[in-house]
C-alpha cells in the first residue's frame, strides 16, 4: 500500500510540475505538537468505556525535513496568484512512546501532500506573501506492544501495525526574494506554516479508545526557479 500511496503522488507531483511555472525544494524544521487522551486497561479505577480510566497527555517532537514543490501561477494586476502542490513524499519517524500507561509505539508522519494558494505582492527588492491550504499525511503506529498487564488490569491488547490519515487546514506567511541563476529566474523563500490537523480515533483490540489532535508548524527554507 505504501509503495503505491509514493507512486500516485509521484505521479501527481509530475503531473503538476509538468504545466508548472515554478519549482523547488523547501528545507523544514519542523514541530509536530499533539495532545490526546485515552482509557487504560484498568477494570476499577474510572468509567470510561468498559470500566477503563481516562488518561491526558500531551507532547511534542521536532525534526527536520525536505520538500518538493510546483506552483502555477496567475498574474492579478499588482498580485501573483500562485496554485501550488508541496510533497513530501518519504516517512519520518517523530517519536517513540514509553509505556507509561502500559502502551509502546513509533509514531512517524510521511507522505505529506499539500495543496494551496499563495498571493504574492511584489515589494521592489522583496515580495511578501500569504498561503492558505490543505494538507493530507500518512500517520503510522509502528512496533506497537501493550506492556504485561496486572491484576485487575484484564489481558493485554494483541494490536499489530496501523495506520491513520491526517487531515486539515494549513496557512502561512513568508517572504521571497528573486536571484539570478542557472541560466534563469531564481528565488528563495523563508515562510512559517501552520498545519492544524483534525482530531483522530483509534480503537485497540481490548476496546480501549485513543484520541488525538495534533499541530504541526514549520519554519521552511525554499530555493526554487521560475520559468
Amino acid at each position: 500500500m505504501k509503495k503505491l500511496t509514493i507512486a500516485f503522488i509521484s505521479v501527481i507531483f509530475l503531473a503538476v510540475s509538468a504545466q508548472a511555472d515554478s519549482v523547488g525544494v523547501r528545507i523544514s524544521q519542523s514541530n509536530l505538537d499533539a495532545t490526546g487522551s485515552g482509557t487504560t486497561n484498568s477494570t476499577t479505577a474510572g468509567s470510561l468505556n468498559k470500566g477503563g480510566a481516562a488518561v491526558n497527555s500531551s507532547g511534542n517532537a521536532d525534526f527536520m525535513v525536505a520538500s518538493l514543490f510546483a506552483e502555477k501561477d496567475v498574474e492579478l494586476g499588482g498580485m501573483t496568484m500562485s496554485l501550488g502542490i508541496d510533497v513530501i513524499p518519504f516517512t519520518t519517524e517523530v517519536e517513540k512512546l514509553g509505556g507509561g500507561t502500559g502502551f509502546d509505539a513509533t509514531i512517524e508522519v510521511g507522505n505529506l501532500i499539500t495543496a494551496y494558494i499563495q498571493p504574492t505582492f511584489d515589494l521592489g527588492d522583496m515580495s511578501v506573501f500569504a498561503k492558505v491550504g490543505y494538507s493530507q499525511a500518512d500517520l503510522d503506529i509502528t512496533n506497537t506492544s501493550r506492556q504485561a498487564t496486572g491484576t485487575g488490569q484484564g489481558t493485554a491488547g494483541t494490536d499489530g501495525n496501523t495506520g491513520k490519515s491526517l487531515e486539515g487546514m494549513m496557512f502561512g506567511a513568508g517572504v521571497q526574494k528573486a536571484v539570478q541563476h542557472m541560466g534563469g529566474d531564481g528565488f528563495v523563500r523563508l515562510e512559517a506554516t501552520v498545519t492544524d490537523f483534525d482530531e483522530i480515533s483509534h480503537t485497540n483490540s481490548n476496546g480501549k479508545i485513543l484520541k488525538a489532535d495534533a499541530e504541526l508548524t514549520m519554519i521552511s527554507l525554499s530555493i526554487g526557479k521560475t520559468f
